[in-house]
């Protein structure tokens, strides 16, 4: 039986906000799901003689042992010359160095550890061209976008797909849904790194995003 929350107030700004009211039951991703051990770490990455790694408000780096997969993202995403950026990581520890099981976020542009965006969120959707953002809350579907649709709201209900898509819908098919998908994105305008890709569908029209996983389990 579905859980329906109560609704969200709609965000002032310069960009109009969507609020949903929220549904269901939000689990967790289906597809590498953290096991005992794993911690989901976000700061600054180093790459120097040793990868090293110092989380978001503290004072002491961590040694860091890398994937190949997060040696070559960095390459990819990195400015030519930059040796540090910030990231979001899923590691273990071992003899205190900490080794890198999945990489959630890279990203060489933007606020880093100042940004507090997803605090709330469960998972984010985005894209910058053009400008949309959903968040998936504990209360519910939220829409941000440059125009202003005369406060719309809707009910929305997730799904879980077996190939381990994740998808948030309006009850009475209002035309809005966010596909998120276990697959890496590069944000083609900044050249981040998010560890989802996304597809917002909006009254027939399909808009690719990235997405990645919000600081609330």
């Amino acid at each position: 039986m579905a859980v329906w929350f109560g609704r969200l107030p709609v965000l002032a700004g310069m960009l109009f906000s969507l609020t949903l009211t929220g549904c269901a039951s939000w689990s967790l991703w289906p597809v590498g799901q953290k096991s005992a051990g794993q911690q989901r770490v976000s700061g600054l990455l180093e790459r120097g003689d040793h990868w090293t790694f110092r989380p978001c408000g503290q004072e002491h780096d961590r040694l860091l042992q890398p994937t190949p997969e997060l040696e070559k993202l960095f390459d990819n995403v990195s400015q030519p010359g930059q040796l540090s950026m910030f990231a979001e990581l899923v590691v273990t520890e071992e003899n205190g160095r900490w080794i890198v099981q999945k990489t959630h976020r890279l990203q060489s542009t933007g606020r880093g550890c100042m940004d507090n965006s997803a605090k709330a969120s469960q998972w984010v959707g985005f894209s910058y061209d053009p400008a949309w953002r959903v968040d998936i809350t504990a209360q519910g579907m939220q829409l941000t976008t440059e125009d202003a649709e005369s406060g719309r709201q809707l009910s929305t209900i997730s799904e879980q797909l077996p190939d381990g898509v994740q998808v948030f819908r309006g009850v009475h098919d209002q035309g809005l849904e966010l596909w998120l998908y276990p697959s890496g994105c590069i944000e083609r305008s900044t050249g981040d790194y998010h560890h989802l890709s996304a597809t917002l569908v909006r009254d027939g029209q399909r808009l690719r995003g990235c997405g990645y996983q919000g600081a609330k389990q």
